[in-house]
């Protein structure tokens, strides 16, 4: 989709000034990760194919996708040492907070970006259960609709058993994958919509930010974290501008070396 790199681009910023600003940006903290959700959606029900059930594609993409969640959940893993030590929380306590926390809320102290990958994966899930059962298209716009509404409907957040597991509703199931739903649904509204081609001049700067986008949305909070453990640096434009300048420098040196790119990506986004 022609636009949507620097969507992406753009909102990538917007998600590291929630993390490390002072104010909600008028709003945009409550469209910039649905939106994410969004284009997944978009590009996954791309794959899969105009109206045709494809199970083995969505399991590929769950498999990779978690492949990218456990990673970056142990890259993230000495934050959550830190936060229970500085709770003094026992050992074993904390280990299973921190599994917990990993198998259905996507974050612990300081990951916070994470929680966006399980809800990939949350999602996925229902989209590949769907696809295994042959769900037809209505069929999908219906759960959609019905996840999306449950929880103004039942007021989850005040049933104990609920939020001790999941903590809250946004997660892949009542988040994700609505809007997940609603990116296919626009794929498949309007087919001709289409990415640049490889010969087009845009394809290379659209690939960079691309690669940026999701660099700067998953390291960023690795940055914050060592500035506001390290140097006790407040949550303010200092901290976001030296947390984005430590992200370019680190993207570069990463899209420089394809290994490493890719071993943390996924993919290579060069070539």
């Amino acid at each position: 989709m022609k636009g949507a790199d620097l969507l992406k681009f753009f909102l990538s910023l917007v998600v590291v000034w929630i993390h490390t600003g002072t104010s909600d940006l008028y709003g945009l903290v409550n469209v910039a990760v649905p939106i994410f959700f969004v284009l997944s959606g978009f590009f996954l029900f791309g794959k899969i194919g105009r109206g045709k059930h494809d199970s083995a594609t969505v399991q590929n993409w769950l498999f990779k996708t978690l492949q990218l969640y456990l990673l970056w959940t142990l890259i993230y893993l000495p934050f959550a040492v830190i936060g229970f030590r500085m709770e003094a929380t026992p050992l074993l306590k904390a280990s299973a907070i921190w599994l917990q926390n990993v198998a259905f809320v996507g974050e612990n102290y300081l990951s916070w970006p994470l929680w966006y990958l399980l809800g990939l994966l949350q999602a996925g899930l229902i989209i590949w259960t769907c696809e295994k059962l042959h769900l037809p298209q209505w069929g999908y716009l219906l759960l959609a609709a019905l996840l999306y509404v449950l929880p103004y409907l039942i007021p989850l957040n005040q049933i104990s058993w609920y939020t001790f597991i999941f903590k809250s509703t946004r997660n892949g199931l009542f988040i994700g994958f609505p809007y997940m739903v609603l990116g296919g649904a626009i794929r498949y509204l309007f087919p001709a919509i289409q990415g640049w081609k490889k010969d087009n001049p845009w394809y290379k700067p659209a690939i960079a930010l691309r690669f940026f986008s999701i660099h700067v949305y998953l390291t960023h909070m690795l940055w914050a974290g060592m500035l506001i453990l390290l140097a006790k640096m407040p949550r303010g434009f200092i901290l976001w501008t030296v947390s984005m300048a430590i992200c370019f420098v680190s993207g570069i040196i990463i899209h420089k070396i394809p290994k490493l790119e890719y071993m943390l990506y996924g993919r290579n986004y060069g070539s």
